[in-house]
């Protein structure tokens, strides 16, 4: 048989300052935030040693109650157990035990916000993703259009380059001017220079 004794641990000689130290000890131990994330059968077993934590408490506590208990289980007690000075001589009737809270709904908003948070972030994707196949240039100016880097391509294949050195010639052209300025004829060949 398991005794109260047994339930917080100590001997049936220990002092009441003992007793109590046992009692904070185990219903820390079994407090229901430290089983929030654990499964229903983790936190039910906790529930149930915390209320025979409770109930091993109400009668170890109480001088009184103790002794009659000691009786009860044919314990000899030598001598009176002197109670701490900090802790009141209730009756067991008298002690509420331990019940679990009921696990608090989270707030509108928290139950909202993640699924907000999530949407709005796939929004904002979408949305710059749209914004960069809009506006994406392949490193031309959005200034030139498609037919003007085509003829301009093809003057410089015209002119002796090979299709990658084309190709760099027409990115650092359109990247540079406006296809209606004037373009000077050193810049142009200082530009064709560097891209053979």
């Amino acid at each position: 048989m398991t005794t109260f004794y047994d339930v917080l641990g100590v001997g049936v000689d220990a002092a009441p300052e003992e007793v109590r130290r046992a009692y904070y000890r185990k219903a820390q131990l079994l407090h229901p935030d430290r089983y929030a994330g654990s499964s229903p059968l983790e936190q039910e077993r906790a529930e149930a040693e915390m209320k025979a934590v409770n109930a091993a408490w109400a009668t170890l506590r109480n001088a009184e109650a103790r002794r009659r208990y000691d009786i009860e289980l044919g314990i000899d007690v030598d001598g009176e157990r002197e109670a701490p000075d900090d802790v009141e001589p209730w009756a067991p009737d008298d002690v509420e035990p331990w019940e679990p809270e009921p696990e608090p709904q989270p707030s509108v908003f928290r139950r909202g916000a993640v699924p907000l948070v999530i949407v709005v972030l796939l929004v904002a994707g979408i949305v710059a993703s749209g914004i960069a196949v809009v506006f994406q240039s392949d490193n031309l100016s959005p200034r030139w259009s498609v037919n003007a880097t085509a003829e301009l391509r093809s003057a410089a294949i015209e002119a002796g380059m090979t299709a990658p050195e084309a190709d760099c010639f027409v990115r650092a052209i359109t990247s540079r001017y406006h296809p209606t300025e004037d373009v000077d004829p050193a810049v142009v060949q200082q530009i064709a220079n560097s891209c053979r």
